[in-house]
């Protein structure tokens, strides 16, 4: 999945003392634009796989 396809992405699991990494932050919400609905628990895990960099830098976002 492209992370183009996706909006409204939430993240969950942060932790500052995880910083810089946040190894625990995960995405918890999102919502496919093409097909209007809710992203499933395996489309969520396999963008934080994929788009890592997205993932942190949103786990950061999120402390500010």
């Amino acid at each position: 999945m492209d992370i183009k396809e996706v909006e409204n992405l939430g993240v969950d699991g942060v932790y500052t003392k995880d910083y810089p990494d946040f190894c625990d932050a995960y995405f918890c919400e999102g919502w496919h634009i093409k097909e209007d609905r809710e992203l499933t628990e395996d489309e969520l895990i396999s963008l934080g796989e994929d788009y890592p960099e997205v993932l942190n830098e949103m786990a950061y976002e999120s402390l500010i």
